[in-house]
């Protein structure tokens, strides 16, 4: 496969998950994972002001999504006590530049 292929198949199969890493990006520092939902959700408002449903509709969602772009090394968890902080990593900021089609 080729680096474009892996980026196409990971940008098909992350979901709502790009949401999430569209809105750690946007943000631009860490965030704890229980104000992850909070700030993915007002991406998505902003980004989508007509949308009835939002991306992270509960804590399984979310957890669910956490695990599914920690698994394919989209974000960066480091652990701050007892909360874990999440950014995109160096090939999470690379599936979103391959997104947005550059």
């Amino acid at each position: 496969m080729t680096r474009d292929q892996i980026l196409s198949a990971l940008s098909r199969s992350i979901g709502d998950g790009a949401w999430v890493l569209a809105a750690l990006a946007w943000h631009g520092k860490p965030v704890a994972k229980e104000k992850l939902r909070d700030v993915t959700n007002i991406y998505f408002r902003r980004a989508k002001p007509d949308e009835a449903e939002m991306p992270i509709r509960s804590r399984h969602l979310l957890d669910e999504l956490a695990a599914r772009l920690e698994g394919a090394a989209l974000v960066t968890v480091t652990p701050k006590g007892k909360a874990k902080m999440y950014t995109v990593s160096a090939l999470g900021k690379e599936l979103i530049q391959h997104m947005k089609g550059g």
